[in-house]
């Protein structure tokens, strides 16, 4: 029998989690019922009950709920690495390799221009508002970051996963988000070295980059379905009809091997230098137009349940009310206005030269304007490797943290204007790869 001295940690993680599930869960049916955006409703869970709220003043056997900052516990940040990943998974299962090579230059110019226009948005004005270089080129680094689980949840929300305009959005995050994280790495060596590397330097290492995600995704398409039909050829356990497709059996090797590939996936892509998130996506993506699909989305559905609250909720537990409130409005107000053109301009204005709609552009520049999770590890990175201090990092947060919550928001509300929304992408009866 455990002793409660040794397993106070253990019982106090479970209960942390099992908080900010249920929280998450009934946020999200409240701001569903007022009939706002239902992620909203479980990062705020995550702020309240984190531990920089009301998380932080429960006590067990002594011991608080929360011992210290939630990306300090390292089962909590598990669940939360694992939960991104099944969510960037499901969401890649919407969206076909054909789909990606239609949007796929809509998508790079997007996803390019939502990362150069926000850095040297972000970068000269906290330099205006009196930041130091180091300190702006991180502030810069963290508000190229698109949130593609943010987005993808609120697109979700509103039944528009599926139209163009959404689908370029999301292909153009996946590219926003590998060139973020490769601006990140350039920002560190910049900050270690106090050397600015050549713009040659820069572009190849960005072009390398985003080959290797490439790779990953075309090694996918071409790997996974064979995989599977090896196996289940194996072990006959899979007897694919239109009925069973309609009505799955109970969890088999199907379901044991989704598991897996999420998990291996986005530990191949961490091991490429790319965030694990992309990496699962490129799988969802690589079983999108395979015969499993149907079989996999409805059991990814039900582990989602537990998992897509507790993600949001943690992006939520981790901003610190108190300190946000000692910020200096005007540097504040300064950045988180530059934070939103930025990506209004550098995805919007490329959005509209490719669909000729300014509804359609306006939201690509307000899908993508919501920095989330990605935002939030950026500014981690940067404080953890001491390039901005507590006060650049609250700033920072406070902005990463309205970008959160308005961009669902103002989707939502753009896509109840009287404007249509432009056609699903053409979904064929066979099998797409």
């Amino acid at each position: 029998m455990y002793q409660l001295s040794s397993s106070t940690t253990v019982i106090t993680t479970i209960l942390a989690i099992s908080l900010l599930i249920v929280t998450a869960k009934i946020f999200a049916l409240v701001f569903k019922r007022i009939k706002l955006p239902e992620v909203i409703g479980e990062i705020l869970a995550g702020v309240i009950f984190g531990p920089f709220a009301i998380g932080g003043l429960l006590v067990l056997a002594g011991e608080p709920l929360f011992s210290g900052p939630v990306n300090e516990n390292f089962v909590l940040e598990t669940f939360f690495e694992i939960g991104g990943m099944i969510l960037l998974f499901s969401a890649g299962l919407e969206f076909t390799f054909k789909q990606f090579r239609k949007a796929g230059l809509p998508s790079f110019v997007i996803g390019t221009a939502g990362v150069v226009i926000p850095f040297i948005l972000g970068y000269y004005g906290s330099i205006f508002v009196g930041f130091s270089s180091t300190e702006s080129l991180l502030i810069g680094a963290a508000l190229t970051a698109t949130s593609i689980a943010i987005t993808i949840r609120t697109l979700e929300e509103l039944d528009q996963l599926k139209n163009k305009e959404s689908q370029i959005m999301v292909y153009a995050a996946v590219v926003d988000d590998v060139l973020g994280l490769t601006l990140l790495g350039v920002v560190l060596a910049i900050a270690s070295t106090g050397i600015i590397p050549e713009i040659a330097s820069v572009l190849s290492t960005t072009v390398f980059t985003l080959s290797l995600w490439i790779a990953l995704l075309l090694g996918s398409v071409y790997f996974l379905p064979k995989f599977l039909d090896f196996v289940t050829n194996l072990t006959g356990e899979l007897k694919l009809t239109e009925d069973s497709e309609k009505h799955p059996q109970s969890p088999s090797t199907i379901e044991t091997l989704a598991i897996f590939i999420i998990l291996v996936w986005g530990a191949i892509a961490v091991y490429m230098g790319l965030s694990p998130i992309v990496g699962t996506f490129a799988a969802g993506m690589a079983l999108a137009g395979s015969r499993y699909k149907h079989q996999i989305e409805i059991f990814i559905s039900h582990i989602r349940i537990i998992f897509a609250p507790l993600f949001f909720a943690y992006v939520g537990a981790q901003i610190n009310l108190a300190e946000i409130l000692g910020i200096d409005l005007f540097a504040f107000g300064l950045i988180l206005a530059l934070a939103m053109i930025g990506k209004l301009l550098g995805c919007g204005i490329p959005g509209y030269i490719f669909l000729r709609n300014r509804i359609q552009a306006q939201r690509i520049g307000i899908g993508m304007a919501s920095r989330g999770e990605v935002g939030i590890v950026i500014a981690g990175i940067g404080y953890a490797s001491g390039l901005i201090d507590s006060y650049s990092y609250a700033v920072l947060m406070a902005v990463i943290m309205v970008t959160t919550v308005v961009s669902p928001i103002l989707l939502r509300l753009t896509s109840d204007s009287n404007e249509p929304s432009s056609p699903e992408l053409k979904k064929p009866n066979s099998v797409e790869t």
